[in-house]
C-alpha cells in the first residue's frame, strides 16, 4: 500500500524566512506601506466629515437652544451628547494636519510621547458621546415602563447627576486608558 499523497516533494524553503536581526525599520514599515495620496485622501474624508459634524450638531444643538418647547429631559441629554460631538470635531480639525505633517514628512517614532499624550483627548469626546446614548435609551426605558412615575423617577437633579456622570466617566476612562498602556511601537526586534 503506497501512500499517493505524501509522495509528492516535500522540501521546505527555509531561506525564505525572516531574519530579525535585519528586519527593516523605516518610516513605510510603521505606517504599514501606506502610500501618500491614501493619507491625502483620509485627511481629506476626515475634514469633510468634520464640517458636516460641526454644522449639524451646531444647528441642532443651536435649534435646542433657541425653542423652550424642545427643553425636554431627552433633548438636554442629547444637547449635551452634541456639545461632546462639536468637541470631536475641533479635535478633528487640528489632528488631521498633525497626521499629514507626522506621516507624510516625517518619522511616526519621533513622536510617539506626542501621540500618547493627545490620544486622551481625541477619545474623551467619543466616549462621553457612547455613555450619552446609554443615558438617552435608559431615560426612555423610565418614560416608557414608568409612564405615570417618570417624573418623580427621573428628576433635575437624576438629570445633572447623570450628565455629569456620563462627562466624568468618559474623561476617567479616555485618560486611564492611555496612562496604563503606553506601547512603543518603534522599537526594534530584539533577539
Amino acid at each position: 500500500m503506497t501512500d499517493d499523497v505524501t509522495s509528492g516533494s516535500s522540501e521546505v524553503n527555509v531561506s525564505s524566512s525572516v531574519n530579525a536581526t535585519t528586519a527593516e525599520t523605516s518610516t513605510a514599515s510603521l505606517t504599514g506601506n501606506v502610500s501618500p495620496t491614501v493619507i491625502i485622501k483620509t485627511v481629506s474624508i476626515l475634514l469633510i466629515m468634520t464640517v458636516f459634524n460641526m454644522g449639524g450638531n451646531g444647528f441642532t444643538l443651536i435649534t435646542i437652544r433657541l425653542t423652550p418647547r424642545l427643553w425636554t429631559k431627552t433633548n438636554i441629554i442629547q444637547a449635551s451628547m452634541l456639545l461632546a460631538d462639536i468637541i470631536t470635531g475641533f479635535h478633528m480639525l487640528w489632528y488631521t494636519p498633525l497626521i499629514i505633517a507626522v506621516f507624510l514628512f516625517n518619522n511616526p517614532c519621533s513622536y510617539n510621547v506626542a501621540f500618547t499624550a493627545t490620544m486622551p483627548f481625541l477619545k474623551f469626546s467619543g466616549y462621553v458621546s457612547i455613555y450619552h446614548l446609554i443615558l438617552i435609551s435608559v431615560e426612555r426605558y423610565i418614560a416608557i415602563v414608568y409612564p405615570l412615575h417618570y417624573e418623580n423617577k427621573f428628576t433635575d437633579r437624576t438629570l445633572k447627576w447623570a450628565i455629569f456622570a456620563a462627562w466624568a466617566t468618559g474623561i476617567l476612562v479616555a485618560t486611564g486608558d492611555d496612562v496604563v498602556v503606553m506601547v512603543d511601537r518603534c522599537r526594534s526586534p530584539q533577539m
